[in-house]
């Protein structure tokens, strides 16, 4: 990232957001005194334009937008090495995972909004059919994506071999599924889950 000054008011600092972000991840950003250990064991920090340390720094200084407008938290593995690292017990997993749910929740301009059309759409196979279809995930992504042509000879290579399949069925089960949904729908009115 190009150094952009960046100012600090009380107009360009969103504590309450933080404080969002706290509760969701149950772990404290105030806690972090910057001392790299988490970005230095993270295996997808050359991929970032913000590491992990300085992901925590912009939320420390209520800069959440530089955050979600970035590619970092996208590309965060998850491994929980950042968290076993701290040695004051922030767990940065559970901030990078709240910082995508608040990414998915506001869809913003992020960098890497293609991942939140695919998690959108595979959640839609799996209501819809019971399971994966990866013709369709395939087919609708590239659609909406503005990729057309984008894997298209690979399609035929993967039919004849037997590894993707023309037609689908939906599972038999599909009723099931759509009592799990109901119930996570529920919960997420009564503020029970996120």
């Amino acid at each position: 990232m190009k150094n952009n000054k960046m100012l600090l008011s009380r107009e360009t600092m969103n504590l309450d957001f933080v404080r969002k972000v706290e509760n969701l991840s149950g772990s404290s950003v105030r806690r972090c005194f910057q001392c790299g250990k988490c970005s230095a064991g993270c295996p997808m920090r050359s991929f970032m334009e913000h590491p992990p340390n300085r992901i925590v720094r912009l939320l420390q200084l209520g800069q959440y937008e530089r955050v979600l407008a970035g590619r970092s938290i996208w590309y965060c593995a998850s491994c929980e090495t950042c968290s076993t690292r701290c040695p004051n017990k922030v767990d940065l997993a559970a901030i990078m995972d709240a910082l995508r749910k608040c990414a998915w929740d506001a869809q913003g301009p992020s960098k890497e909004s293609r991942v939140q059309l695919a998690n959108r759409l595979f959640i839609e196979n799996i209501r819809t059919y019971g399971r994966q279809y990866e013709m369709r995930l395939a087919a609708v992504f590239n659609v909406k994506s503005g990729q057309l042509l984008k894997d298209l000879m690979l399609g035929p290579k993967l039919i004849t071999r037997g590894k993707l399949k023309m037609f689908h069925r939906k599972n038999d089960n599909v009723a099931e599924i759509d009592q799990i949904f109901a119930r996570i729908e529920a919960m997420r009115r009564k503020g029970e889950a996120e």
